[in-house]
């Protein structure tokens, strides 16, 4: 076997010492053997015990895999109930082999400059409910999540994009994926494309873990190998099994491989529950589940802490505001609860749709950025918690901390200028009113080219009882420069699963969704430690027609910026930084996203929560992993 490949990111030494000032400070059970609750009163259980309910203000839309909307809260329930992949991350952000799941690897260097990772599984490997996982289910993963016939239901079907023969088989032009074989019962093998290498985060690029294909088919689809590549039976089709697969997406229970089994969902009062899943082998370190019971819950900012004091809930994650903080920070004063705090690795924003309507114009995006004190907007949401940034980052992330001095230098920070906001919209050609007469006050117009006039009204889509839509209303819509400038912002409120229906236009949802409505939304973007923008801008027809490119912006440099950042040797840090500073430039200048903010991250939680450590390089699965709960 040859030596395992890590990808390692570094993390800046504000994470390690906010982590090391900040923070409160890991048997197994053999499938045939029930679980066994124990009292714990002081030290660390052996076997897992007890409850913890989390609170989060995102509330969960019960589409559980991350291929059509699935939001944040939805993606920590995913990870909970999912593992068994062929790597795994640390908590300082190193991707490795894991050795749960793998057995032995090897790779290969092609002779056309593709590179082959042959994975054997180790024996005794099994879903929650004892049906055994072998190669197939590897293999699965990839031509399912990369199938044309999910990508035709409105699917993200890039599972396999960077592998040898994607584009053909996820497009539907070969039944076979080239770049995918299948071994034997035990072993598999991905091969990422030569156009692929080298890559910067390489080792994710065969990071494969098992899917149950039957839940989501039945038992006669099967995995095949002829010796030209992976596929499915030919009786996978859409017309087949769109309709189960649509009920698969929300169906509980579901099968599990990681350390929790989803028993239950509250469609009414936005609730999961999760109980430990007795035949998790553990991560690659070996830790296994100590908290029996974990309940993921919403729950509103108004009455969030209110909730943790009664203990209505046990933890908070990720709190952003800062008078939520500043509650929280009172809450630990007074006893009985702790808190950790870590930078984020993302950044809140405003999102504007660039096909259709007055955003599809740079001038009128960057007018807006002018229109907007964001330092002030910053400082009064986070309550210095937090810091603006100007491009697609946040503070957390080691490359934009070893460019920040450059960055500063070379992007536009968007002053707060009522001036340079009218400039850019003359410019635009927003100079007539509604009669089609220079333009003077009131509404701005432009001329299209079919001789119709556009006014210059904004749709925005916000989300219920959201602190940042009312600051927004306030600093922004509400603005009078805004009105002198000559725009008008509608606000339009719903729930947060009708916005990301807009936002993505999920047709797969309602008819209204298919149709451009909304030119901005707000909500927010975290980054994990892959930080690949390749497909969020992409230009490719077929799958920005997919949806790919929630922005909707066709900008033919921004796409190939995107993708040369990662097309760097994973040894060479500089060069990734350069390609960095390069993208973000001129993702600076398009602005498909206005930041607003990147905070700090506050997780507060009762004192019986023990041995959490939370980063914004690791999911919050992780971190409940190595914890563990005192009654």
């Amino acid at each position: 076997m040859k030596k395992k490949s890590i990808v390692l990111l570094l993390v800046f030494t504000l994470l390690l010492s906010m982590l090391a000032g900040c923070s409160t400070t890991e048997e197994p059970v053999t499938p045939e053997e029930p679980v066994v609750e124990e009292p714990v009163t002081g030290g660390k259980p052996t076997s897992p015990t007890g409850q913890l309910t989390i609170g989060n203000t995102t509330e969960l839309s019960g589409d559980w895999v991350p291929y059509w909307q699935n939001n944040a809260a939805d993606y920590d329930i995913y990870n909970f109930i999912t593992a068994l992949s062929t790597v795994d991350i640390t908590f300082g952000g190193e991707y490795v082999v894991n050795d749960a799941a793998v057995e032995k690897y090897e790779t290969t260097l092609n002779e056309d400059g593709s590179k082959t990772y042959t994975w054997t599984i180790k024996d005794g490997l099994v879903y929650d409910d004892g049906t055994p996982i072998t190669a197939k289910d590897y293999v699965a993963s990839v031509l399912l999540w990369s199938s044309s016939v999910v990508g035709e239901m409105g699917a993200s079907n890039d599972y396999g994009y960077y592998l040898k023969g994607w584009k053909d088989y996820s497009s539907g032009a070969t039944k076979e994926f080239a770049g995918v074989n299948l071994i034997d019962d035990k072993t598999f093998s991905v091969t990422i494309a030569a156009e692929n290498i080298p890559y910067f985060f390489e080792l994710t690029l065969a990071s494969i873990a098992p899917t149950k294909l039957s839940f989501w088919t039945d038992e006669t689809v099967e995995v095949k190998d002829d010796g030209n590549g992976a596929y499915l039976s030919e009786n996978f089709t859409k017309e087949n099994f769109e309709e189960r697969i649509n009920l698969a997406r929300r169906e509980v229970p579901r099968p599990s491989t990681g350390p929790y089994v989803l028993k239950s969902y509250d469609e009414a009062a936005k609730t999961a529950v999760l109980e430990v899943n007795p035949n998790f082998p553990g991560d690659y370190t070996g830790q296994k589940p100590l908290i029996q019971t974990v309940i993921y819950k919403k729950v509103n900012q108004e009455t969030a802490f209110d909730e943790l004091s009664t203990g209505s809930v046990d933890l908070i994650s990720g709190t952003v505001g800062g008078d939520e903080i500043n509650a929280g920070l009172d809450l630990v004063e007074k006893g009985g609860f702790s808190y950790t705090a870590y930078p984020r690795s993302g950044y809140g924003k405003i999102m504007f749709q660039c096909d259709h309507g007055p955003t599809q114009f740079v001038e009128v995006r960057q007018a807006i950025a002018h229109l907007l004190d964001r330092n002030d907007f910053a400082k009064a949401f986070t309550g210095g918690f937090g810091s603006v940034v100007n491009g697609p980052y946040g503070e957390s992330m080691w490359f934009y901390q070893e460019t920040k001095a450059e960055l500063n230098q070379k992007l536009n920070q968007y002053p707060y200028s009522l001036e340079a906001a009218k400039e850019l919209l003359d410019q635009a050609g927003f100079n007539l009113d509604a009669n089609g007469n220079p333009y003077e006050s009131g509404i701005r117009y432009k001329r299209m080219d079919d001789g119709t006039l556009m006014p210059l009204i904004l749709e925005w889509a916000s989300t219920e009882q959201n602190a940042v839509s009312d600051l927004l209303v306030i600093k922004l819509q509400e603005n009078p420069d805004l009105a002198a400038a000559g725009i008008k912002i509608n606000q339009t409120v719903m729930t947060f699963t009708e916005l990301l229906n807009y936002l993505y236009r999920d047709a797969t949802q309602g008819a209204k969704y298919g149709v451009p409505t909304f030119h901005m939304f707000n909500l927010a973007t975290n980054y994990n430690p892959v930080y690949d923008l390749s497909t969020t801008y992409t230009t490719d027809p077929d799958m920005f027609a997919q949806g790919y490119n929630t922005n909707f912006i066709l900008d033919e440099e921004l796409d190939r910026l995107a993708k040369e950042m990662v097309k760097v040797d994973p040894e060479d840090r500089e060069t990734f930084k350069q390609k960095f500073v390069e993208f973000t430039v001129r993702w600076n200048y398009l602005l498909p996203d206005l930041p607003l903010y990147s905070n700090i991250y506050h997780d507060f939680y009762n004192d019986k929560l023990k041995d959490y450590e939370i980063n914004s390089l690791i999911e919050i699965s992780k971190a409940i992993l190595y914890s563990y709960v005192t009654e």
